[in-house]
């Protein structure tokens, strides 16, 4: 380890923040393999303890996305819908089954996520138990999505220097500033977005480190009942980003799009097979209504962050619609059949 790094290390260990020069240098070295497991867990725990500047984060978005390999596709009006992970709140995977109702209407989807690390099943995994190949390299993303205007993109084969970080990740098992750096990490460099993350603070911290960036519209938010999406349970805080200006948060309340409300309960999933199969229920139409309100809810964000509706009730009927006529269903059976194809090229 490098006396740089150790001065970090000490650095943190004092609660003091890392100028941008620093943070970058910092990640860097993690991301060239040139400090150790317990080394990196240090850095992480060191950080979530004093607590990520936005400074810091900018910092370590540009040097991911520097090391990074890029999805060389038309991104005009095409969204990225995730979640940070990290809420411990057991529902099923609610933005993969977004995905396919926002393609259902029309809307391109360019979706960047991961294998499960803090819950039981993370997009990667729910998507193998639907019968997709979510492991695809760089020529099968692009070609999929030239194919069905939707691509899965699994992490580590677009940012393989990852592969230093995954074992700390894992024997931690805790949130750390990587659940927030994913979202915003796209490999196809999205321009609308739609993050959850798993507290207020952190939606906040994203919309300005989007701001930063070269993001044209996006939502972060975070739910009253610690979701990280847009909840049916109570209220949810909505920040909206429009080229690079972002405001103080709205309450958004699912009331007022027509929603019923609902206990956390009736939101819960289970392992990835399980999370599979409620999915295709909600796609085929016999989802349970809290299943099909929470995942149409979602996709309207998305579908106006995508500029596809004028307003936020438009989108809300388009992604109705989409699970209704039998579109969002056809696209994830697409998304099924396609991802094996290009998988064999």
């Amino acid at each position: 380890m490098s006396k740089e790094f150790t001065g970090i290390l000490e650095k943190l260990s004092k609660g003091e923040h890392l100028e941008s020069e620093e943070a970058s240098e910092a990640l860097k070295s993690i991301l060239k393999g040139e400090v150790t497991d317990s080394q990196i867990a240090a850095f992480l725990m060191g950080m979530r303890a004093k607590g990520e500047t936005v400074q810091e984060l900018t910092s370590f978005v540009e040097a991911m996305r520097s090391e990074a390999v890029t999805v060389e596709v038309d991104t005009e009006g095409a969204v990225d819908l995730c979640g940070t992970g990290g809420d411990k709140s057991g529902t099923f995977n609610i933005s993969t089954a977004a995905m396919f109702v926002v393609a259902g209407s029309g809307v391109p989807v360019l979706k960047h996520g991961n294998r499960s690390v803090s819950s039981k099943s993370g997009s990667f995994d729910v998507l193998d138990k639907l019968g997709a190949v979510p492991n695809l390299n760089k020529m099968q993303a692009e070609k999929l999505f030239e194919e069905t205007g939707m691509v899965f993109m699994f992490a580590p084969n677009f940012h393989p220097a990852m592969k230093y970080v995954m074992p700390a990740r894992r024997e931690l098992r805790l949130r750390t500033f990587f659940n927030m750096l994913g979202p915003l990490l796209n490999p196809a460099n999205v321009k609308n977005q739609v993050i959850g993350a798993f507290s207020k603070e952190a939606a906040g911290m994203m919309a300005q480190i989007l701001a930063n960036l070269d993001t044209q519209r996006a939502y972060t938010l975070n739910a009253h009942d610690g979701l990280d999406e847009v909840t049916l349970t109570g209220q949810s805080e909505i920040f909206e980003l429009k080229t690079n200006l972002t405001n103080g948060a709205i309450t958004f309340d699912p009331v007022s799009l027509g929603y019923d409300r609902e206990d956390s309960a009736s939101l819960l999933g289970g392992d990835a097979a399980e999370n599979a199969l409620i999915i295709k229920n909600i796609m085929a139409g016999e989802g349970t209504k809290a299943q099909q309100n929470i995942v149409t809810l979602n996709a309207a964000f998305a579908i106006h962050a995508a500029g596809a509706a004028e307003t936020l009730e438009e989108a809300n009927r388009k992604a109705i619609r989409s699970v209704e006529s039998g579109e969002a269903n056809r696209k994830l059976n697409q998304f099924i059949t396609e991802s094996q194809k290009v998988s064999t090229l």
